[in-house]
């Protein structure tokens, strides 16, 4: 496995996308070209994504930084984490490392380690009722 893990650019924003719909995430895309441009220039987001040989983007992670007063320092909360179902083995790993890593060259006193937990995705949270609905309802039998 032979695996760069970089800070993600601009050229990376369709390939993010499509690796944060396969986790469920629905963002609209207007909103997040913009989302995106912002958190990869801002130094309170860390943006890293884990590029295979072929150049394929197969991995991402989200950071954001921030003071907490009762830690007395910053915390580092890893919010996204998605990888390609075809991805090489070992890229969520390496990923995880390098990007809590710089949490830590950062200054993090405290590394939340949980992705994905605490920001439901708002449209797929509606997807999944519009299939419930459309299975309860007496002509989809």
């Amino acid at each position: 496995m032979n695996v760069e893990v970089r800070p993600a650019s601009l050229q990376d924003g369709v390939a993010v996308l499509s690796l944060l719909e396969e986790v469920g995430y629905y963002p609209e895309p207007i909103s997040f070209a913009r989302t995106f441009r912002r958190t990869i220039t801002d130094p309170g987001f860390l943006v890293r994504v884990a590029e295979a040989e072929d150049g394929r983007v197969v991995g991402v992670a989200t950071l954001s930084v921030r003071y907490q007063l009762g830690l007395g320092g910053l915390i580092a909360c890893l919010d996204e984490l998605a990888i390609a179902a075809d991805a090489p083995k070992g890229v969520e790993r390496k990923l995880r490392r390098e990007t809590l890593g710089r949490a830590r060259a950062l200054g993090a006193v405290c590394v939340l380690k949980q992705a994905n937990q605490h920001t439901p995705p708002p449209r797929a949270a509606q997807l999944r009722a519009r299939a419930a609905a459309t299975a309860a309802s007496p002509t989809a039998a």
